[in-house]
């Protein structure tokens, strides 16, 4: 089925500002006539909307909430009133190279569900900004060719429209843990697929407190979805097996980059094994669900990217 258009969903809980580079690098795509933007913002930050930067796309939608809780509602809300084929959020902390919506829809082309990009260290001068990307999008952070993957990286996936309705009122649900929301696809018969020409830079936390918190309540959130569908046996067992996980995931990770000739600085290999650490230690603990209000707790990190980054750094996001 042929995808004509693209619905790039940005969400704003604060001010315009913190969207400047990302909306700079979406403005500059070659293709920004088959782009509606859909622009999800709070009440209260409505008057600080520059409509004339959206001038050129195929379309812009603003959509006011009172509150943006997580960044999974915000996408949801956007998505019902969204007319594009094609539906992505991009972030406000991700610059997007020219071509990324091009090779998106062309790889839409194709009877996937699900399409994840090429992405590198959009803030690459610290080991924490390094741990962090790895431990968050590995997959996705080496070269690889075009082909069907097992998980695209979370927030930075495109989704054909049609699939994502055939999921109605668990949407929100399932787009809070993306990675369960790609096996869920997996388990339904749907394709994901890995589009080597859609390339984009994701700025990473650098703040080192905040990094470990970062995987620590994500491993929460993980475990918690994950383990819906777990019987109690399987949490059990796999609450023993949570010690084997970082080793492994650090072998696989540094395979990986290896394959590619893809250079990590050295310092980095000893912070990444606590990085993992604590996401496998989160993971364990959230499938017995015995941590309160994970999901608005993990939401500090995607919602107000701007105070996990150095202050040197943070120019990057605004531009000023």
């Amino acid at each position: 089925m042929a995808a004509e258009t693209l619905s790039a969903v940005l969400v704003m809980p604060r001010g315009f500002g913190e969207l400047a580079e990302s909306l700079r690098h979406l403005r500059a795509q070659t293709r920004p006539g088959s782009i509606e933007v859909v622009l999800v913002h709070t009440t209260a930050r409505a008057a600080e909307i520059d409509r004339s930067a959206f001038a050129g796309f195929r379309g812009f939608r603003t959509l006011a909430l009172d509150r943006i809780p997580t960044v999974a509602s915000a996408f949801v809300a956007a998505f019902e009133q969204a007319t594009g084929d094609v539906i992505a959020l991009v972030e406000d902390h991700v610059m997007l190279e020219p071509e990324w919506a091009e090779a998106v829809l062309a790889a839409h082309a194709s009877p996937s569900a699900a399409v994840a990009p090429q992405m590198t260290n959009g803030n690459p001068a610290t080991a924490t900004s390094w741990a962090n990307f790895l431990a968050s999008f590995s997959e996705a952070a080496v070269p690889r060719p075009a082909g069907p993957v097992e998980c695209g990286p979370g927030h930075n996936t495109s989704y054909k429209r049609a699939v994502l309705q055939q999921y109605g009122q668990e949407l929100t649900a399932l787009y809070q843990s993306e990675r369960s929301f790609h096996y869920r696809l997996h388990d339904d018969g749907h394709v994901i697929v890995h589009e080597p020409r859609a390339r984009l830079s994701h700025l990473n936390i650098s703040v080192p407190v905040e990094a470990m918190r970062h995987a620590l309540l994500g491993g929460v959130l993980f475990g918690a979805y994950r383990g819906r569908s777990m019987s109690t046996g399987e949490k059990a067992a796999r609450t023993l097996l949570a010690p084997a996980v970082p080793p492994l995931r650090l072998w696989r990770t540094a395979r990986m980059c290896a394959r590619a000739s893809t250079l990590v600085p050295f310092k980095v290999w000893l912070l990444l094994p606590v990085v993992l650490l604590a996401h496998a230690v989160g993971e364990a603990v959230g499938y017995w669900r015995v941590v309160g209000n994970v999901e608005d707790r993990y939401e500090h990190f995607e919602l107000h990217r701007l105070e996990c980054l150095r202050a040197d750094e943070r120019v990057l996001m605004t531009g000023t």
